[in-house]
């Protein structure tokens, strides 16, 4: 009999419309059918269709009629084990969808096979990761939050899904935190490290073919670069305020600078929740103000009005951004002529006034920010010259490379903060040179771990209470008497009294 069924479809689905509208053929109704409209309430309580013309409600819904007669006459050979077709195949890849990562995220409500491997390509394979991620970044803060978060960058459409899932996690999170102090939760274990150097340093190159290209750093890194992009199209009309800059320095100077440090806020917001160890991002606020902004001052392309206009608003906004603020700096470190051989080989359109004593300029300000000499000179060091602050924590290879800003021409957010120095002097092809593309892969990462390590045990070697250094050398002269550097003798009254520590405390607090 069931050999007969599809052809009997076949008829019905030619001969419906005729024999639905004969006034000499009782009403049938086919529920969902759609050509036939849905049938009084008189009607329906009066005429049954067959089994094989009903909707068949344990497979897909709305799906009746003669259609449903095609795939009836298997509908029970396959419930009970038998047959098979499109649509059992459809169903067996939904179920194999559904065992992307540990598959205990289907518990959560909210989360389905799509949604589910949404979250796991972002990195959560599990309920205990999504919960971990919830503390470090929205924990004491708005559901509104994670809800953006899910939607925008984990790709969940549906906003009530968000919620349900948002509303879970945090329910879960607060169950498990029952009874246990919350002040000293961490709200961000992420880092953020700040990549610096002058123009054409290499900074592009560094980013995408030493952290995007090595197994030490591809899966611990998310790369920020600069928002070029958002300089170079501006608005409804697209103005480019980059090459509006570099054409009338004098007219555009204090708006293009106002407008970086605006994308930069922007930025920083836009990759704020990002599930990476380390946020690498191209330059900081701090360079826009130690380097650039100081260059077109002294260059007279700011006047003094404009440049305390900057200054009034760049420390209150920084005081209350406190994402701006990195946890280290990377210092890309090369000669101007250098910079200059290569923004000549790159040629950027913006670029074609730059002249090499403009970059010679900001070269001179890089130094003097990040490495600024003993003696309060220019600060424009050689490499083999680098302040060094030895650590004992520090692997050997950066153990040279790394050392702690400070001074009084440090922004107060940054002071103590520390800086991985790198030279990018030399011409690499990273496509030939793997062994030197590892090289400065490996140092990042050890620098990375330093700063995490510290990050997480502070020592009161880097800081007192006052927020000095505590971590000044004490030399022992071949003839006597306890000297620091500097040539400042200790006083006499210390040799005699041994005390050092009080001696030291009060000596090192001037």
């Amino acid at each position: 009999m069931h050999k007969l069924l599809p052809r009997a479809a076949s008829f019905l689905d030619a001969a419906a419309p005729v024999l639905l509208s004969s006034p000499r053929m009782p009403t049938l109704c086919l529920v969902g059918s759609p050509f036939v409209p849905a049938c009084s309430g008189a009607n329906s309580g009066r005429i049954r269709s067959p089994p094989w013309l009903r909707c068949d409600a344990g497979r897909r819904r709305g799906l009746c009629s003669a259609e449903a007669a095609r795939r009836g006459g298997d509908t029970e050979e396959r419930e009970k084990g038998g047959g098979g077709g499109a649509a059992p195949q459809r169903k067996q890849r939904g179920r194999s969808d559904a065992l992307v990562g540990s598959g205990e995220l289907l518990a959560i409500p909210g989360v389905g096979p799509r949604n589910l491997r949404k979250l796991v390509d972002k990195g959560f394979d599990d309920v205990a990761q999504l919960k971990q991620f919830y503390r470090d970044k929205f924990f004491g803060k708005s559901n509104e939050k994670m809800v953006e978060f899910l939607q925008n960058s984990v790709g969940i459409i549906h906003k009530n899904h968000a919620e349900s899932i948002t509303l879970f996690i945090k329910e879960s999170v607060d169950e498990e935190l029952k009874g246990t102090d919350t002040s000293n939760l961490p709200k961000n274990r992420r880092l953020t490290f700040c990549v610096e150097g002058n123009i054409s340093v290499g900074k592009t190159t560094f980013l995408q073919r030493i952290a995007s290209e090595t197994i030490e750093l591809r899966d611990l890194v998310e790369i920020v670069p600069e928002p070029i992009a958002k300089w170079q199209d501006v608005g409804p009309e697209h103005f480019n305020i980059l090459d509006a800059f570099y054409a009338e320095p004098q007219r555009y100077a204090y708006t293009f600078q106002n407008y970086v440090f605006v994308t930069r806020v922007m930025q920083e917001k836009e990759s704020a929740c990002g599930i990476k160890p380390l946020r690498l991002m191209e330059r900081s606020v701090f360079s826009d103000r130690m380097v650039f902004v100081r260059a077109v001052h002294e260059a007279n392309w700011m006047n003094e009005m404009e440049i305390s206009i900057y200054d009034s608003w760049f420390d209150p906004v920084v005081s209350s951004l406190p994402g701006l603020i990195p946890d280290a700096f990377i210092y890309l470190r090369a000669s101007p002529d250098t910079c200059h051989k290569r923004m000549m080989v790159r040629k950027r359109s913006e670029e074609g006034g730059v002249t090499l004593d403009y970059l010679r300029g900001l070269h001179e300000k890089h130094e003097s920010w990040l490495l600024p000499s003993k003696g309060g000179g220019s600060g424009v060091l050689s490499v083999s010259q680098l302040p060094v602050h030895m650590e004992g924590s520090l692997p050997a290879d950066i153990r040279d490379r790394v050392f702690y800003l400070e001074g009084d021409h440090m922004h107060s957010s940054i002071q103590k903060v520390p800086a991985l120095v790198l030279d990018c002097e030399h011409d690499i092809d990273f496509n030939k040179d793997i062994e030197a593309k590892q090289q400065y892969a490996r140092q990042v990462a050890e620098f990375f771990e330093f700063v995490k390590k510290k990050k997480e045990s502070p020592t009161a070697e880097m800081t007192d209470g006052n927020n000095k250094s505590i971590n000044k050398q004490i030399v022992l002269p071949h003839r006597g008497g306890l000297w620091v550097p500097g040539g400042s003798p200790l006083p006499e009254s210390a040799l005699k009294s041994f005390d050092f520590r009080r001696t030291m405390s009060s000596f090192l607090s001037t």
